[in-house]
């Protein structure tokens, strides 16, 4: 499918994103360990390993992950920030080019926990003022968040009020949480400085200066050093790490530390972000945004002419995989799914299912001119709205 036709099947259309860890990709790793041909949350449910190890395996999670997910300042020598920025700037050109005869709107959902969307918003508000970039929060010294802050229709009048006209809004709704949420007096609290998180970080280094002394000490004895933190994603995501292997070092630092693995734990277990396994949040009050996320996103593929471009996501959700779903009861939807390669598409299409019809389109549909595969990548993605495939 080329640039022109995309766009002109989805204007006017109810648009909607749905966007997981591939497209961050670059920045934060995805999912998938290669070393051992299976997903992190495989290992996270895998009856494998016992509790004591689990803990471990999600200190390790926080380490490869999470910790990674705090971006405050754009790179623009990093590929994912530039190909990130090129997606909201484009986004920005579609709606204002829309008519005014429905909502000039997209909804971002996104199951990343990352801040690279608001990292870009803030470095494109200076330049497209008459833009609305909404994460769904509201306040000033302190910022709340709530799903009707998304059902909200922004006009620009000018000085004399003159004329009224609506102006581009961009919504993100970050389904499975995010590093800068926090529970304050059961409300969700957005701020960059989220004292969950730096309470994890610093429990987090107690644990790695606790291998160290022990590797420290091994120098000087016969027992065993324990896998070094600054090799893991070398050792456990692209190594020749097998799970044999990496049960041990899950035993061996959990005996040798698991004071410490238990506070990290104990901690991590209130931290607001949907882990990779079956279980959803602890907490109540996010329990509950979770699910007022899910119905938006139910409500809008419910509505008519619209559109669900899904990018960089798996549907490991099942709450999500069942709602796209169900969505083939309109028949006035339409599904991009865009997968990285044949591989991901045979995945994909595995656990969608057939939902008859024409509802979903799977992209890239053709090669490239040299006969070779073309990649769902964020490039991609953008030359769907841009028409630049750039190198």
């Amino acid at each position: 499918m080329d640039s022109d036709q995309f766009l002109k099947d989805i204007q006017g259309k109810n648009v909607n994103f749905l966007i997981g860890s591939g497209a961050s990709f670059g920045v934060v790793p995805t999912l998938w360990v290669e070393s051992l041909n299976k997903s992190f949350e495989d290992l996270l449910t895998s009856r494998s390993f016992n509790e004591k190890q689990r803990r471990v395996l999600y200190f390790i999670w926080f380490e490869l992950w999470i910790r990674k997910t705090k971006i405050v300042d754009f790179d623009c020598n990093n590929e994912t920030h530039k190909q990130y920025k090129r997606f909201i700037q484009n986004l920005v050109k579609f709606l204002n080019n829309e008519g005014f005869d429905r909502p000039k709107r997209v909804n971002i959902f996104t199951s990343n926990y990352d801040t690279l969307f608001e990292m870009i918003f803030d470095e494109l508000s200076k330049l497209n003022r008459l833009t609305y970039f909404n994460d769904g929060s509201r306040g000033f010294f302190k910022k709340y968040i709530s799903t009707e802050n998304y059902h909200l229709k922004i006009s620009h009048s000018g000085m004399s009020d003159s004329f009224q006209r609506e102006i581009p809004t961009i919504n993100l709704l970050k389904i499975h949480g995010s590093v800068t949420w926090s529970n304050v007096n059961d409300e969700i609290e957005v701020s960059l400085e989220n004292k969950a998180y730096d309470e994890l970080c610093d429990l987090s280094d107690e644990i790695k200066k606790s291998i160290d002394e022990h590797n420290m000490c091994c120098l000087f004895s016969e027992e065993e050093e324990l896998l070094d933190p600054p090799k893991y994603e070398e050792s456990i995501l692209y190594g020749k790490l097998d799970e044999q292997q990496l049960s041990k070092e899950l035993t061996n630092i959990s005996k040798n530390i698991s004071d410490k693995i238990d506070s990290f734990y104990d901690r991590y277990k209130d931290f607001p972000v949907v882990n990779p396994t079956k279980e959803k949040f602890s907490d109540t009050v996010f329990q509950q945004h979770y699910y007022q996320l899910l119905r938006m996103l139910s409500f809008e593929l419910e509505k008519q002419d619209s559109v669900l471009v899904v990018f960089g996501f798996s549907f490991a959700d099942e709450h999500i995989l069942e709602i796209v779903r169900r969505s083939i009861v309109n028949p006035k939807l339409k599904i991009y799914v865009i997968a990285f390669n044949s591989s991901a598409k045979v995945q994909i299409e595995n656990k969608l299912g057939d939902l008859g019809g024409n509802i979903i389109d799977y992209l890239p549909s053709t090669l490239s001119p040299d006969g070779k595969e073309v990649l769902g990548n964020f490039n991609y993605l953008n030359s769907l709205f841009d028409g630049k495939m750039s190198k």
